[in-house]
């Protein structure tokens, strides 16, 4: 078995690639168990794809919230030379984008210029598009016309995952009891992973042959609640880790390997006691919190969407004071974890779940939205959830803190609504990698466990 040690990604150190929201194609040659019609391809991979998109509808004007508003909105060509082609708009042009001049690209060709109030100068008294009021469905964006859907194209299949940002979008997401089909339980459900070839098979060039295989245990094991949440992430960076090293030397072919044995380490339960007799890092994960969501969040997206509110639940939660050690709150951010949080995700354990689950699809975890020759990207995307989710989850224990036994499913959708509207929209998250709580703890571990 493997060692424990073999599961520590070592320094966390400054990360700058930059998330990129292109569209994701790539195809799966000489696939035979794929190689069906698109038809039957949609069938059999139905249980692992986001079909729960298809249930999102917008709210319009009745959304206590507005997508109009405090981010940056890309205009593709197409749509940019539409606006110049009318003679109405076409006077307005200067005042209302800019064009992007480094990086450009043909989903992104200019910006929306947001008024003094971070409003978008065509948002209408009725808080709608008078884009699209006075010109027709055709006149909106690619991005206005898809958000909060992230439409994408995986070897020939169409598939959408939503964007947390849309508080709408985070109710269908997060408050769903089964946001996916259920999964056999015990070490049936990795009966299919377990069948794979416990030896590597013929070398192939494709890095995303077991694509689907990769996501299938990724999805197992995130709602496998035979583990508390922290162990399945635990374990699924390992996972990429292994992932990273198979990818990297080309051996392509072990993937189904590294399934098999991952699939027989995870039902057989052979982690659970090295994991069980991991030392809990409170006081780092909360000044994880302060240093990164206090410095990194309302340095960059002051204000924005009760952002600040949520920042100050959780000082007030742990009784934060910045005279003062972090001894006194970190008492206070363990006694909130026991006493509050940890019943209340016992009564709705999907929350999370459902979050991670939203997370692999939107990303295209591990393989990240732009697949390409960048073989240690799984490792990298595991490192972006991790960050992501531990920011989330200590929050959210601060939030427990305030709010105790009225803390509820809609103060976990605004919060994760605030947090994606700067994850999701903002390039420079890979600056948040670089703090010295997580350099000291040295591992995942102190991200994630109480």
């Amino acid at each position: 078995m493997m060692e424990i040690r073999d599961s520590i990604l070592g320094q966390f150190v400054r990360i700058s690639v930059h998330r990129r929201a292109e569209p994701v194609t790539f195809v799966l040659e000489n696939e035979p168990a794929l190689a069906h019609c698109v038809h039957c391809r949609n069938s059999m991979l139905e249980h692992l794809r986001p079909q729960y998109a298809r249930r999102f509808s917008c709210l319009g004007s009745q959304c206590e919230d507005n997508c109009c508003r405090m981010w940056e909105v890309p205009i593709d060509r197409a749509s940019y030379e539409r606006y110049e082609r009318n003679p109405e708009l076409r006077p307005h042009l200067q005042d209302y984008f800019s064009l992007i001049s480094d990086g450009a690209t043909e989903r992104r060709h200019a910006l929306i210029r947001m008024n003094a109030a971070s409003v978008c100068p065509f948002l209408s008294p009725e808080r709608l598009c008078r884009l699209q009021q006075e010109y027709g469905e055709s006149f909106l964006s690619e991005s206005c016309a898809t958000y909060p859907r992230n439409p994408r194209r995986l070897d020939g299949l169409l598939e959408q995952s939503l964007s947390l940002s849309c508080i709408e979008a985070a109710r269908l997401v997060l408050l769903s009891p089964q946001l996916m089909p259920r999964a056999e339980t015990g070490s049936s459900r990795y009966s299919r992973l377990l069948a794979l070839p416990d030896q590597a098979i013929a070398p192939n060039q494709n890095q995303f042959r077991n694509f689907w295989d990769i996501r299938e245990f990724c999805l197992l094991l995130v709602q496998d609640r035979t583990y508390p949440l922290w162990e399945r992430l635990f374990i699924l960076g390992m996972f990429c880790k292994r992932l990273v090293e198979i990818v990297g030397t080309r051996q392509f072919g072990r993937v189904p390997t590294l399934l098999h044995d991952y699939s027989e380490i995870t039902s057989s339960g052979k982690l659970r006691t090295d994991m069980a007799n991991i030392p809990v890092h409170s006081e780092a994960q909360v000044k994880m919190v302060v240093e990164v969501a206090f410095g990194y969040l309302r340095t960059h997206k002051a204000g924005l969407c009760d952002i600040d509110k949520c920042l100050q639940d959780f000082l007030h939660g742990v009784g934060y004071n910045v005279d003062e050690s972090l001894e006194s709150c970190t008492q206070l951010y363990v006694h909130a974890y026991g006493e509050y949080y940890d019943p209340f995700m016992e009564r709705y354990p999907y929350l999370l779940e459902n979050y991670l689950i939203n997370h692999i699809f939107r990303v295209v975890f591990p393989f990240g939205q732009v697949p390409e020759d960048m073989f240690e990207r799984p490792q990298r995307e595991f490192l972006f959830m991790c960050v992501e989710f531990a920011v989330l989850k200590g929050l959210l224990i601060g939030a427990a803190g305030r709010y105790r036994e009225l803390l509820s499913g809609e103060h976990v959708v605004k919060l994760v609504q605030s947090l994606a509207k700067t994850f999701e929209h903002d390039a420079t998250l890979g600056g948040a990698l670089n703090w010295q709580g997580l350099a000291e703890a040295n591992c995942v571990a102190a991200l994630l466990k109480n």
